[in-house]
Parts: C-alpha cells; structure tokens; sequence
C-alpha cells in the first residue's frame, strides 16, 4: 500500500462520521480510535488506551461472556446489534455497535468497531416529525410507485382528501392529465439523483380546484419513499398581493403627510390675495412673486406623484451606492437649503453598496433632512449646518446625519419614532415622517435607526443638536 493510499485511508477514519474504534483482541485494549469516538464517550486519548471494552457497556458481562461473544464475531468475520454503552461521566446511551474481523498480520486478529449514536438519530427522528406536522407547507412522503405513506394536515387540507381516500389513490391522482408522466420522470430523477427542487406545476384538488405550486422531491434515508414538499404558489401570490397593498397604503399616508404642509402654504397665498382685493390692499407688483411661489410649491407636489409611481413597482433586487443616493438626495433638496440658509457638510470617508428600493430609501432621508430643517426654523438657529458623513467600526457600515439645531428634549426623544408623534403645529404635519423613515430603514430593509442628542463645536461656538445613525 502506498503512501497516497494510506493518507487516504486514515483520513476516511479520522473523518468518518461515526465513532470507530480498533480493539487488540489479546490484551483488550484500543489501539486506534477516532475523535468522534473521545466525543462519544467522554475520554482523552490517554484515558480511552487504558480501558477495555467492559468499561464502555453497560451490560452485566462476565469475562467469559464478553470473550465467547467476540469469539462469535471472529468465526462470524463481522456482527451488528445494538447495546447499552456509558459514557465516562455514567451517561447511558443507546447504540448501533458493527464489528468487523480484520488481520493485519497472520494469526493476529483485530476487531474494526464503529458505533452509531441511537440516541442523536432519535433526536433528529423526533425533530423531523416536528416539522413535520406542524409545517404549513403541504409535506408528505410517497413509495417508489406514487402511492402515499404518510402526510401532515396541511397536505389533507390543501389536497380537500379525507385521510382515507389519500391512503387509498396514487399521488398522481393530485395532477393534471397532461402533468402525471412529467410528475413519473421526475421521481425516476430524484431516485437517480438525490433531490428535485422547487419544480412548478399545477395541482388538482378532489373537487377539480386547479392551482399553482412549487414542488421539491427528497430521496428519503430508506431509499424506498420520496418526500413532497408543495408550496401553494397561489397562496404566495396571494400574501405578495395583501403585503403590497399594505405596503402601499403606508406610502398613502406618506404622501397625505407630504402634501399637507405645501397645499397649506398655496391656500396661505390664495386666500391672502383674495382678502386684500375685498379691501383693496393688494398690490399687483407683488402677483408675480406669489405665482412664482405657488408654481414653485406645485412642482415640488408633482415630484411628490412621479416619485410614487416608481415606488410602486420599486423591489429590492438592485444594489447602490449609498454616497451617490446620499449626494442625489441632497442635489434634490438643494433649494430648500439654500432657501433656508443651511449649509451642507459631506465628508464620505467609505462607501458601500446595498440593496434598496431606491425611491423608498431616498424619501426616509429626505425625512430626516427635513426634521432637521423645521428644527432649525422652530429654534431660530443662525449658523445652520447639517453634516452628512460615512464610516466603518467593526465591519459595520454607518451613516451619520447631523445638525446644530438645538437636539431633542430628552423626555420626548424615545417618543419620536411614535405614529401621528409630532412637535410641530398640527397645521405643518400628521407626525408621520420620521415613522416612515423607520419603516422604510428598519422594518422592510433590516437595517439599524438610532436618534442621539449630541453637542459639537464651530467656529469656537458650542452647538446642540441631534445625531441620526443608520446602520448597515
């Protein structure tokens, strides 16, 4: 035997994924063993060279029995049967014990053990029949010929068969005509092949209910039954469907709290105009300036409308870069801050890609930005500035938003994630902008939101003001 082949052979012995164990038949000592063998049973390698195979059973065998029973084995050349062992604490487990003759050298036999943990296989058995039958996906499993051996609820339900008549018809029955030699080719693959994964066909019910689904097929352990696992595609859409109109729903309320504020401000100018004409007060010269602001105002609510048609439709399958949305962002808002004075600080140190809805994600920071900008007007601050920056601590991507506006008062600051929460005259908004900015971050894209109170220092001048995280 060469070297190739021995490394071979003591790596699918120290790999194997049962305990195996070799035992010196003339001094009954183990001379080889692997580590699943020390984990099986507790012991170091030097203890496990000490013992003999009467101080792992825990049945009553005297010295004479323990010796015809191997005897047996050696006449035999190999014997399975399952036994009691201990462990090196007194554990008892249950196990599969297969030994097998082997004689390296003439008239000197050994015996080649592995032992299977019962105990660990019961485990998995019981968990398997958890899921099982407490799945919501229909499962069932299937002889080789497509008849059915056993199921859970939700495949009754799903199928409308009694328990009975599914024990009594071939689960090609559940198929269209034209569908049951695809279903038989693909048993004959998962025989050939291990698995079939999320196959889509149409499934029929006992009362011709016809409906879409996913199926995958498991060659079970046994080699003679198949297991089903069948997805009601149908319903998914269904639950796809309710998910989006919730989704849209939010977005509703999104632009209802958008809108307010501006078609205040127009009903402001309008009613302005009209009650300074009933007193003749008006002065044309000032017309042009009003309907360059209502223009101004309904342009900013037409973006509002082409940002939600694309919302819409918007998925989460496309990366960005979180510097270029951040610059987007504020390039669209670029007049708001000018009209307010506010100067924009960047400072992107690190970028990242990630996976959003773009107009979603744009909008919660707009939010943000614009919480920052009624701060500023509420708190009548002079040197107005909002610093945007990236950073990376631990492997975690953070973005930081900040701005000199006085902060939060600490007593509401864990409130203002709260729906319909706001500080503001009920006349400027619904209190719903930083809630949807943490629907959109933290509820439908996972990532972290954190609101801070912090102080900072510009031009030699002390600053309050808050500190937005986001984390990715």
């Amino acid at each position: 035997m060469d070297k190739q082949q021995l490394t071979l052979l003591s790596t699918l012995f120290n790999e194997s994924l049962d305990a195996v164990l070799i035992l010196d038949l003339k001094t009954q000592k183990f001379i080889l063993f692997n580590q699943k063998a020390l984990e099986l049973y507790n012991y170091t390698q030097e203890e496990i060279e000490k013992i003999t195979p009467k101080d792992l059973t825990l049945e009553f065998l005297t010295n004479e029995e323990m010796q015809k029973k191997q005897k047996t084995i050696l006449e035999k050349g190999w014997d399975k049967f399952a036994s009691k062992h201990k462990t090196k604490n007194g554990k008892a487990i249950d196990v599969l014990i297969k030994s097998k003759k082997i004689e390296l050298s003439p008239n000197y036999p050994l015996l080649y053990i592995t032992i299977n943990n019962l105990g660990i296989e019961k485990e998995l058995e019981q968990e398997f029949e958890t899921i099982f039958y407490t799945s919501k996906d229909g499962i069932a499993t299937i002889d080789l010929n497509g008849n059915f051996t056993r199921f859970n609820d939700s495949f009754k339900q799903l199928s409308e068969y009694t328990y009975n008549e599914l024990l009594n018809i071939s689960a090609f029955q559940l198929f269209s005509q034209t569908k049951k030699e695809e279903i038989k080719d693909l048993i004959n693959k998962v025989i050939k092949n291990k698995y079939i994964e999320n196959f889509e066909t149409t499934f029929i019910t006992k009362y011709q209910k016809s409906m879409i689904i996913y199926i995958t097929m498991n060659l079970m352990p046994n080699q003679k039954e198949i297991l089903l696992i069948i997805k009601n595609f149908t319903l998914l859409k269904l639950i796809d469907l309710e998910k989006k109109f919730k989704s849209l729903n939010e977005l509703i309320q999104n632009i209802s709290h958008q809108w307010k504020q501006p078609l205040s401000t127009i009903s402001t100018i309008a009613s302005g105009i009209k009650l300074k004409k009933e007193l003749n007060l008006y002065d044309d010269s000032e017309l042009n300036n009003d309907m360059k602001k209502i223009v101004e105002i309904t342009n900013s609510l037409s973006n509002i409308i082409s940002n939600f048609d694309d919302i819409a439709f918007e998925n989460l399958e496309k990366s960005y870069s979180i510097c270029e949305l951040i610059s987007e962002t504020l390039d669209e808002m670029k007049e708001e801050f000018n009209k307010h004075n506010i100067k924009i600080m960047t400072d992107y140190n690190v970028d990242n890609k990630i996976y959003v809805d773009k107009v979603r994600f744009k909008e919660a920071i707009r939010n943000i930005l614009n919480n920052s900008i009624d701060a500023f007007i509420e708190n009548y601050v002079e040197n107005r500035i909002l610093s945007i920056k990236t950073e990376s601590i631990n492997k975690i991507f953070n973005l930081k938003i900040e701005d000199n506006a006085g902060g939060i008062d600490e007593n509401i600051l864990s409130k203002i994630l709260e729906p319909y929460f706001t500080t503001k005259h009920q006349s400027q908004g619904k209190g719903l902008g930083l809630t949807n900015s943490y629907k959109t971050i933290v509820e439908i894209h996972r990532y972290s939101l954190s609101f801070d109170n912090y102080q900072t220092i510009i031009d030699n001048k002390k600053y309050k003001g808050l500190c937005v995280t986001i984390g990715f």
